[in-house]
Order: C-alpha cells, then sequence, then structure tokens
C-alpha cells in the first residue's frame, strides 16, 4: 500500500473519528453516560475503514499481523502498565505531591483499602499484593481488549507494517503516534485527558506521549509478530493505569501526573527505538517488490 494510500486512510479515518467527537460533544456531552458507548464505536471506526480497504485495495493485504503470534509477549504491555502506574504512585507519594486512600504502604507489605482487586483486600504481605495488582490488571486489560482491539488492529495490525515500508521504522512510528493522538483532537481540547491544560495537553503533551507508547507498542508487534499484545498493553493502560492514577489524590497541579507518564513514555519509548533500530541493521532490507 503506497503513500497516497496510507494518506487516503488517515485522512478518512480523522473525518470519520472527528465527525463522532464533535457530534457527541455538541449533543449529549462528554459527561453522559451514553457518550462511553459512544467512544467505545469511534475507537472500532478505524478497524472499520481497514477492513473496507482490505477488501477493495489488493496492496493492502499484505504484511498484516493480525494472528496470535508469540505469546510470551502478551504480558509485558501489562507488565508495562503496570510499572509507570506504580512507579507514579511510588514518586507522588515520596514527594508528597500526592496521597491515597487506597493503599498503605510498609516494609512489610500493603494495606489495601479501595479499588478493584480481585484477590481482595485488607493487609497483604508484598508477594501476594504483586499478584493481586498483575491478577487485576490482567482481567481488566483482557476486558478493555472489546475497546483497545478496534484501534489496535487498525494502527498496530493494518497501518503500521505499510508506514514502516514506505518511511522507515524510525520515521513510521513517529508520524503513526503523532497521528493517533491527534485522531483524538476533538476529545482532547475538550480536556478529557488534561483537564487543567487541554493545549498543552493537545499539542505537546498528548502526541509526545503516544509517539512513546507507539514505539513500545511497535516492538511488541514486530517482536511477537502480532497486533494482539500491544492491543492488550492498550487495554490495561486505559484500566489499570487510568484507574490508579485518577483515584491519586494531588496536592500539586495535575500537570505533575500528565509530565510523569509523558516522561516516562518517552523513555520507555527511545529504548524501543533503539531496539528496534538495532534490530532492523542486522537483517537485510526487504524488497520492495516482496511487497507489491
Amino acid at each position: 500500500m503506497g503513500r497516497k494510500a496510507i494518506a487516503l486512510f488517515c485522512a478518512l479515518a480523522l473525518a470519520a473519528s472527528w465527525a463522532i467527537q464533535i457530534a457527541l460533544i455538541n449533543t449529549i456531552g462528554m459527561d453522559a453516560d451514553a457518550a462511553s458507548l459512544v467512544l467505545v464505536g469511534v475507537m472500532w471506526t478505524p478497524t472499520l475503514l481497514a477492513l473496507g480497504f482490505l477488501l477493495f485495495h489488493k496492496p493492502a493485504r499484505q504484511g498484516l499481523a493480525w494472528k496470535l503470534g508469540k505469546l510470551s509477549y502478551w504480558p509485558l504491555g501489562v507488565l508495562y502498565a503496570c510499572a509507570i502506574t506504580f512507579a507514579c504512585v511510588w514518586l507522588f507519594l515520596d514527594q508528597g505531591w500526592a496521597t491515597t486512600d487506597w493503599f498503605a504502604f510498609s516494609s512489610a507489605g500493603v494495606d489495601v483499602s479501595g479499588g478493584p482487586w480481585l484477590l481482595g483486600k485488607g493487609a497483604q504481605a508484598w508477594p501476594l499484593f504483586v499478584a493481586n495488582v498483575l491478577v487485576t490488571a490482567g482481567a481488566f486489560a483482557a476486558m478493555n481488549l472489546v475497546a483497545a482491539a478496534g484501534e489496535e488492529f487498525a494502527w498496530r495490525g493494518f497501518l503500521q507494517g505499510h508506514m514502516v515500508r514506505e518511511f522507515g521504522i524510525g520515521k513510521a512510528i513517529v508520524l503513526l503516534g503523532t497521528f493517533w493522538s491527534f485522531w483524538h483532537l476533538p476529545m482532547l481540547l475538550m480536556g478529557y485527558n488534561h483537564p487543567e491544560n487541554p493545549i498543552l495537553g493537545s499539542f505537546v503533551l498528548s502526541p509526545l506521549e503516544l509517539v512513546g507508547v507507539s514505539f513500545f507498542y511497535a516492538w511488541l508487534t514486530i517482536r511477537s509478530g502480532s497486533f494482539w499484545p500491544a492491543a492488550l498493553a492498550h487495554g490495561a493502560g486505559n484500566s489499570i493505569q487510568e484507574g490508579v492514577i485518577s483515584h491519586l489524590h494531588l496536592t500539586v497541579p495535575a500537570l505533575y501526573s500528565s509530565l510523569f507518564q509523558t516522561g516516562a513514555a518517552v523513555a520507555v519509548g527511545l529504548v524501543c527505538w533503539a531496539a528496534l533500530a538495532m534490530g532492523r541493521r542486522r537483517q537485510p532490507a526487504p524488497s520492495r517488490a516482496a511487497y507489491a
């Protein structure tokens, strides 16, 4: 699939997403109970569009990463989300930037008093608490696949491979991450993710964070041969990461949390970029004829 077809796909994906988001904002609003169902539908629009390209544009069928792939990579996205989440919790509590009524940490373990933890609440030794976090995160990530797979089949399973072949790994993932961020633009401008700083969040923080995340998701997809680990990681980010961090009671501006999550995503993304670049140098360059 050439650059014109990629550009057409991106333009149509933006048009569909922005039209639905703008209609939602101007009718029932972002805070209405029905809005979450509409947003799940929005998340499936790029996959429906991808299926249309696969049906009517033969070159689009090359290089799909839709199979289950290497199952050993599936848990890594959940571990990533848990690591980012509890690094943020530890830092903010340690610095006095937040309090929480969910956890009381000590050298012996954690007293869990809030949250939907599947292995229960109460005083837990560290091994039980870690198991509780991982089991709960994995379960909620799997439940969120219903929505996350709608985006990730399109971004990682379909579009990423075509963009990498056209632009090279680094440029392709930067472009894809930036596009992914602007695909959310109407919601971002309404303060959906950055209510205190919607302009900074929309045009700086969100693009940087999603470019960083995209390099991690790209690494997962390429190494596993499947978009499913990225979809599970996306589900974990939408559940365990957002859920726990949103329940911190900040004593500092919300910008601190946004900067931490953006910085962590960029740092991990740079490591994954280096790993992907190193892997590509070790392999012979694929012939474009192989994708014709």
